[in-house]
């Protein structure tokens, strides 16, 4: 069971590399901290601040003042302040808040890192609407967002979690990780901005150049270009394209979108640098559309921004740029209502034959069906920007949302799919969705037609294809995964592979060499992490560009150091070096900054158990068990722990209760032949059949079947699988002579 267990942790490692008083008031009661930051250094060398770029662009600087981009993050002061600050309480979830002010100082008397109530100033505004919120400076150049936010249109005070008692040593707690501004915030909401961590104090020296949004965010560094624009060639009418700028005035909807996706996409940060050229994965891994962040088809589930949806749409794929419906400026829309579709669209999509309904009412509205809506931060309102066709036909038959029933609440799927066909026909165009949706529930046939080279699919449903693939497994899947190694675009190459590390290296390890000197970042970083185990059998003239790409991993993998996954992280780098001391005092780093990380735990629980500490492994699974009792992963490991310690009804509880949530083959792969060793043999056939339903490929379940059968001379029901076996892996003589076996009669 160890060799079972051992494999384990480099599945989850596998996983995770996909996968974070100064004021003078009352000094009894105020908190204590500094703030340590600063306009960082590279502002006399690069950039030059937006005072100096409205020396000629006096009308853009205006509207970027009226901006959500201005207002991003501000000192606190009369001006910025939204909140009355005037002595009002508010009590919610247990706890007792009051606002008020001394002088020029904004105060909050609320409950603190040890849950006594105390005062804090807040040191900046944190955006503007329809919510703000407030930064208040602690120890170690923390800023530290207050969990009570200002509702700007109803004019109050509000929780985000809603009904949610927080408990001080819970990650969330707002003076804990998860809330602290330097981390989860910062890098989008000012200009040029470096969190600076010190992994050795566990603090800040976060810098920036412009405290908020500004012109260089987006186009980038100003100070080549204001030295063109000034110098006697460009007086002379010698002209540059682009002027110096990442970002120049004419652009391509491509452009655009690159400049926007950092901070409008869920990502990870790979290094933080402006721009250079265009070219987002050598800066960031956006998300793909996979669950649970997106809905099975692309609709968005969890807080993912803009940036996923719209490289689903069609008006990307038709070059739509950002500020043909966007001032780029003022951020506000170029039109109101359904006059902005209609700048492109034509006239009778507005007409009720199209609408089915009144002119002037909700329904009518192009973006209550195309773009649908779900409430983030408690009351913040955004819509999806994959501007699909409601489809209530794959609401019936997946249980995936469409936007007819988020208005029509009281009516069911079905009836709103009947509508459906009335007004426009029987028949639904296709859309990727139609395969992704079974292709993430494990039909693999779907996600091989999502990747076919002449289907005509986004490149990041393609992506999200392959992510898939390393969940369901299947003999076809590796020649899709090798295949789009070579693929033009960078975020199918990386998540080709990611999934292949999930496959025999045999199956990749030539096809997969090359990519050590892609063009890329991520992509080289992704290369590093599957050749790692794999260090000492390059080739020669590879060795210099594995050595770089992996210092690349390293770099990456330290960005994350602040975050509890980032320390998870960096203790599976180093379990997999087997440098398992180190990888120890990682993963105890992780779980000290969020008790409540579970896959952490587990990874430590893995190492453990390599080391023979089973006392300790056990510990730490029944600390996990204490949070999640019906974690999968939780029980699967519980199960396989306690065969080790001989306690085999244990064993069997937490398989059962694995059981009856899992979609891991492996699950009933091993609740199966534990229980042949315990002789009940109608339940472990029911455990592989289940297994087999789930992956029919899988050469284990299908092997430990064929002997299952044949151990009962039942050979003729032995026989299918055997030949699976042979079909699958022809070049085995075992599985030949095991089929040979079973046929004689």
């Amino acid at each position: 069971m160890r060799a079972l267990t051992v494999s384990l942790l480099f599945l989850f490692i596998a996983l995770a590399a996909l996968i974070y008083g100064i004021y003078g008031c009352k000094k009894k009661e105020t908190s204590t901290g500094s703030v340590a930051l600063q306009r960082t250094a590279t502002d006399t060398t690069e950039f030059v601040g937006d005072v100096t770029c409205r020396r000629c662009h006096e009308q853009a600087y205006q509207l970027w003042r009226t901006s959500h981009h201005y207002r991003a993050m501000l000192p606190a002061n009369d001006s910025s302040v939204l909140a009355p600050f005037a002595g009002e309480t508010y009590v919610a979830d247990g706890i007792s808040s009051r606002f008020f002010r001394n002088d020029s100082l904004f105060l909050i008397h609320t409950e603190g890192p040890d849950g006594k109530n105390r005062t804090y100033p807040v040191a900046f505004t944190f955006g503007y609407h329809p919510l703000q919120q407030y930064l208040i400076a602690f120890p170690k150049g923390r800023l530290q967002v207050t969990r009570q936010s200002w509702d700007v249109e109803r004019k109050k005070w509000y929780h985000q979690y809603a009904g949610q008692r927080i408990d001080t040593a819970d990650w969330l707690h707002w003076t804990r990780g998860a809330q602290t501004w330097n981390l989860m915030c910062a890098e989008c909401h000012s200009t040029n901005l470096k969190t600076n961590y010190s992994l050795n104090t566990d603090s800040f020296a976060t810098t920036w150049s412009v405290i908020n949004v500004s012109c260089e965010a987006c186009h980038g560094p100003g100070k080549k270009h204001v030295a063109y624009v000034t110098s006697s060639a460009y007086a002379s009418g010698q002209r540059i394209p682009g002027a110096y700028l990442v970002l120049g005035g004419k652009t391509s909807a491509e452009a655009q979108v690159t400049v926007c996706a950092p901070c409008h996409s869920r990502r990870l940060s790979l290094l933080q640098q402006p721009f250079e050229k265009l070219s987002l994965l050598d800066h960031y891994v956006p998300e793909i559309i996979r669950t649970p962040f997106y809905h099975a088809d692309g609709q968005v589930n969890e807080e993912v921004y803009e940036y996923g949806s719209y490289l689903q749409s069609r008006m990307y794929y038709h070059k739509v740029r950002c500020t043909d419906c966007h001032e780029p400026h003022s951020g506000r829309l170029r039109l109101q209502g359904n006059a902005l579709c209609l700048q492109c669209h034509k006239k009778e999509l507005n007409e009720f034959t199209h609408t089915f309904h009144e002119a002037g009412s909700p329904g009518s509205q192009c973006i209550s069906c195309h773009m649908p809506t779900k409430t983030f931060m408690g009351i913040d309102v955004r819509h999806d920007h994959s501007f699909r066709v409601p489809r209530p036909d794959q609401t019936v038959r997946y249980g995936v949302p469409n936007a007819c029933n988020q208005c029509h609440t009281n009516r069911s799927a079905q009836w709103a799919a009947d509508r459906i066909r009335q007004w426009y026909g029987p028949q639904r165009s296709y859309h990727f969705s139609d395969d992704l949706i079974p292709g993430s529930r494990g039909n693999v046939a779907r996600l091989h037609k999502l990747c076919m080279p002449d289907t005509n699919v986004p490149p990041i449903v393609h992506a999200t294809a392959l992510y898939y693939m390393q969940f369901h497994y299947h003999r076809e899947n590796v020649k899709y995964l090798t295949s789009a190694l070579s693929h033009a675009e960078p975020l199918i190459r990386y998540h080709a592979l990611r999934s292949l590390a999930f496959y025999p290296s045999d199956q990749w390890y030539k096809a997969a060499l090359p990519l050590l000197r892609d063009s890329i970042r991520a992509v080289r970083i992704a290369a590093a992490d599957l050749l790692l185990e794999h260090a000492d059998t390059l080739p020669p003239h590879l060795l210099a560009d594995y050595q770089k790409a992996r210092r690349e991993l390293e770099a990456f993998i330290m960005l994350q150091a602040p975050f509890p996954t980032g320390r998870q992280m960096m203790g599976d780098l180093l379990a997999r070096q087997h440098r398992y001391q180190e990888a120890e005092a990682q993963y105890l780093a992780a779980l000290r900054m969020d008790s409540l990380l579970i896959p952490a735990r587990l990874n430590l629980v893995t190492l453990y158990n390599i080391l023979q500490r089973n006392k300790e492994a056990l510990h730490h699974l029944k600390v996990s068990y204490a949070i999640d009792p019906s974690n999968e992963r939780v029980n699967y490991f519980l199960a396989l722990l306690y065969v080790e310690l001989m306690d085999f009804a244990k064993a069997e509880e937490h398989f059962e209760r694995a059981s009856r949530v899992s979609a891991n083959p492996r699950v009933f792969y091993n609740y199966g032949l534990f229980l042949e060793q315990q002789q009940k043999f109608s339940k472990a056939e029911q455990m592989y059949r289940r297994g087999l339903a789930l992956a029919p490929d899988n050469v284990d379940l299908n092997y430990v079947m064929a002997l299952f059968y044949y151990k009962q001379k039942r050979n003729k029901e032995a026989l299918p699988y055997a030949l699976k076996l042979l079909e699958l892996m022809p070049q085995n003589s075992a599985y030949r002579e095991l089929v040979q076996q079973l046929q004689v009669p």
